[in-house]
């Protein structure tokens, strides 16, 4: 039986006795076929153990299967559960986003204990400790947690809701994803103090000499924008070293000939390393724009809805 035979099947059991079927069945369903055990599905829709093993006789007569086995890997679905999973579980996520549209969002009584970001380094250094304060003032029973952007793209999870928000410079979230300006940088450079002629810029000269240190950073555009600018400006930088994280720059360029172009808010957060001084980049490199992204699935969800409407306060320019 494939996809859309399952789907034909639920469709004609409802059809035919409507009055009979429990939607809250179909829950069930799709909380035993992500937990693969009765307990923690339970525990999932806030059921007691016997209600939840109910549900699955009652499952059982509906659809003329045994569904769900156990085993001792748990409860395993049979061929015919396995092809109702993504009808059902579509089904759950439309009733849920049709039940929570315009419905407001409590921080002071959610049940809800995380939000998940995707944010570069920088974004950890210039911008999380103001989202940490803000949620602590209005949701300190909610705590933040950040993921590493994937290497295959930010895509999957935030379209699952595995990630609420995608915070920075993302040039890949397009098709499918709004987003939201929050504020403009510009790009200074970071030098070992005393290293230069010039204490407040880079003559060209010296920019395209120096040794530099870059960032290969997954899922982000920062020194793809560098890069492109040079390019057109038929410049080209000398790449002493690239690392995969922007906290190894400072230690690298204070004890270095190296240089580093940064973003200007990340730079003042380093201002108190005694070692590194900010300058004047002497190419004139485009503001970059800071963006919150989100998949378009929770547009309407309200604790999205919410932590948007908080972040742009806190963040925007």
């Amino acid at each position: 039986m494939n996809g859309d035979t399952a789907a034909a099947r639920i469709t004609d059991i409802i059809a035919m006795n409507l009055s009979s079927v429990d939607l809250n069945l179909l829950a069930a369903f799709n909380a035993l076929a992500r937990e693969r055990n009765v307990t923690l599905a339970a525990n999932r829709l806030g059921l007691s153990q016997p209600a939840m093993s109910n549900a699955l006789a009652r499952l059982r007569k509906l659809f003329n299967d045994p569904l769900f086995v156990r085993t001792v890997a748990g409860m395993q679905p049979t061929p015919y559960a396995q092809q109702l999973e993504d009808p059902i579980a579509r089904a759950c996520e439309l009733l849920e986003a049709a039940l929570q549209i315009d419905a407001g969002f409590d921080p002071a009584t959610t049940t809800r204990k995380a939000f998940t970001f995707y944010l570069s380094e920088i974004g950890e250094i210039v911008f999380l400790p103001k989202i940490l304060i803000g949620l602590q003032q209005r949701a300190p029973g909610i705590s933040v947690k950040v993921s590493r952007v994937p290497e295959h793209g930010p895509q999957a999870a935030m379209e699952a809701g595995e990630v609420d928000l995608a915070i920075g410079i993302f040039p890949g979230l397009k098709a499918g994803f709004y987003q939201q300006r929050l504020y403009g940088d510009r790009f200074v450079c970071i030098a070992r103090r005393g290293k230069t002629s010039r204490r407040s810029a880079l003559s060209l000269e010296e920019y395209v000499s120096a040794a530099h240190a870059v960032v290969a950073s997954t899922g982000t555009g920062h020194d793809t924008a560098v890069e492109r600018i040079l390019w057109k400006q038929r410049l080209h930088r000398r790449i002493a070293v690239t690392v995969p994280h922007f906290m190894a720059l400072p230690t690298i360029v204070a004890q270095t000939d190296a240089i580093a172009t940064i973003p200007s808010r990340m730079a003042a957060a380093l201002t108190g390393l005694t070692n590194i001084e900010v300058l004047e980049a002497p190419v004139p490199f485009p503001r970059m724009e800071i963006r919150q992204h989100w998949h378009e699935r929770f547009h309407h969800d309200a604790a999205n809805r919410w932590l948007r409407e908080l972040i742009n306060s806190l963040l925007r320019e």
